[in-house]
């Protein structure tokens, strides 16, 4: 552990909030399978995984694996070529000082 201290820490929040996000798929769309999943590789928070179902052109799109971890980052709706993902925001959750040090840990 280095000498620096979060940013939590630094600031002196108590808490903060962090917003939830919904992850609509649209199957359809989806090339996913060997020669994309950039969905789930950019996702920081892990929310997808590749789905075991193909779709009716014979691809397999994501499911959504972790529900309420989404930040509404918008990484896989950018990342899509397809536009076969959108992300929007639900609601918000609010975390402490220490889960937000934790986080920045966890992240180097």
């Amino acid at each position: 552990m280095t000498n620096e201290i979060s940013s939590a820490r630094y600031w002196n929040i108590e808490q903060c909030s962090i917003p939830v996000g919904k992850v609509t798929i649209i199957a359809g769309f989806c090339k996913g399978g060997d020669d994309c999943d950039d969905c789930i590789r950019f996702c920081p928070e892990k929310v997808l995984e590749r789905g075991t179902v193909p779709n009716e052109k014979g691809f397999f799109p994501p499911v959504v694996v972790a529900d309420g971890k989404c930040t509404v980052c918008g990484r896989c709706q950018l990342y899509c070529s397809e536009n076969a993902i959108f992300v929007e925001k639900i609601g918000e959750r609010y975390v402490t000082a220490e889960e937000i040090a934790l986080r920045e840990e966890n992240s180097q």
